[in-house]
């Protein structure tokens, strides 16, 4: 009784595998003829993706190359020694930076006792 119970379940189970094993093998082996004919409807299909379209001559070759992309917004810092010792870098804008004064130094004269 086990045995049929078994047969029953691994039956299914045997077919739809082989079943996705063919689906996918076959879907690989027309993609790879249209892909050699040239076929203009793999643009157009909704079963493909396409990222990118690149025409050039038989054995070129394609090198993806990292993109360095520039900070638009690039900031300034100003180095603020904190009383406690500890050093803070302080955001300035892009105006141009004429003359940085420490919070550790003032120009007040010391209180006449």
């Amino acid at each position: 009784m086990s045995s049929l119970v078994a047969l029953l379940i691994a039956l299914p189970v045997s077919i739809s595998i082989g079943w996705f094993v063919w689906y996918f093998w076959n879907n690989n082996r027309l993609l790879d003829r249209k892909l050699i004919e040239g076929d203009m409807s793999l643009l157009t299909s909704n079963n493909y993706s396409i990222s990118e379209v690149i025409r050039a001559p038989a054995g070129s070759r394609v090198e993806k190359v990292a993109i360095q992309q520039m900070p638009v917004n690039q900031q300034q810092y100003i180095r603020q020694v904190l009383p406690d010792g500890r050093v803070a870098l302080i955001p300035v804008s892009n105006q141009q930076i004429t003359q940085v004064h420490s919070t550790m130094h003032t120009n007040q004269q010391p209180p006449i006792q």
